[in-house]
């Protein structure tokens, strides 16, 4: 099963920095992710799509220029989520 590291708010949403999911494409393990925790949930969609400014990567390559959510994925993959990181200064 893929495992989801995950970073920012959206690891305290989790209460976990990785996750081991089933599923054979990103959306489904994001699904999975995210069935049982609405917190999750409301951080990673905006309805069925990835908040706008996400970043997910697939074995450091980001899922954009892939196959988006469709892109597949199999036991041995890592999928890193990052939320949107503000700074500066």
């Amino acid at each position: 099963m893929p495992a989801v590291k995950l970073y920012g708010n959206l690891r305290r949403a989790a209460s976990a920095a990785q996750v081991v999911i089933a599923g054979d494409t990103v959306g489904a393990v994001l699904q999975a992710l995210c069935a049982d925790n609405a917190a999750l949930a409301a951080a990673i969609f905006d309805g069925a799509q990835l908040r706008a400014h996400l970043r997910v990567l697939v074995n450091g390559h980001d899922i954009e220029l892939a196959q988006g959510l469709d892109t597949r994925v199999n036991a041995q993959d890592q999928i890193a989520i990052f939320p949107p990181i503000a700074g500066g200064g």
